[in-house]
């Protein structure tokens, strides 16, 4: 049997790919893609959450149950918005693919979080960064850091086509 192989140079290193995938440039404009969509998608729904969490929540069950309740939903939609992006632009379940597509979304959140402290609480930037220390925010940190993950979590989860990109 005869497979015919196609080469791609990337920065001097030849890679071989099978006839049907595309080229590793094609692939990370994807992953590039996928992760800042990932990041509005995740940012959209959680400031509608949080408006609800501060304005509701917060008078009645006090910020730390706020939050535990928030972030359920929150990982649920992140979770099935992940695997729609995922096989909707074809991320490799390769580590370092599954790994940016995540920290891009990841420091998009981080941004538009300080963002928000900043212009909502009319704070300072060392201030947005010692409300780190209130325990609500460190379990909201945690829940940013897991939707991060979840991109290469499910390359492991045998739901994703691990190398089949049709």
């Amino acid at each position: 049997m005869i497979i015919a192989m196609e080469t791609a140079q990337y920065q001097g290193v030849y890679v071989y790919f099978g006839s049907r995938l595309p080229t590793y440039g094609s692939i990370m404009a994807n992953v590039l893609k996928a992760g800042v969509l990932y990041f509005l998608g995740a940012f959209a729904l959680g400031f509608v959450l949080g408006a609800m969490r501060m304005f509701f929540l917060v008078p009645i069950t006090g910020p730390v149950m706020a939050v535990l309740i928030e972030i359920p939903p929150m990982l649920l939609f992140s979770w099935f918005f992940c695997r729609f992006l995922t096989r909707r632009y074809k991320i490799p379940a390769e580590v370092y693919d599954r790994l940016a597509m995540g920290g891009i979304a990841f420091a998009w959140l981080m941004v538009g979080d300080m963002l928000i402290r900043l212009l909502l609480q009319e704070g300072d930037l060392g201030g947005a960064l010692v409300a780190f220390d209130l325990p609500e925010n460190r379990i909201g940190l945690g829940a940013q850091i897991a939707f991060a993950l979840f991109p290469l979590v499910q390359s492991y989860t045998g739901k994703e086509n691990s190398n089949e990109l049709s």
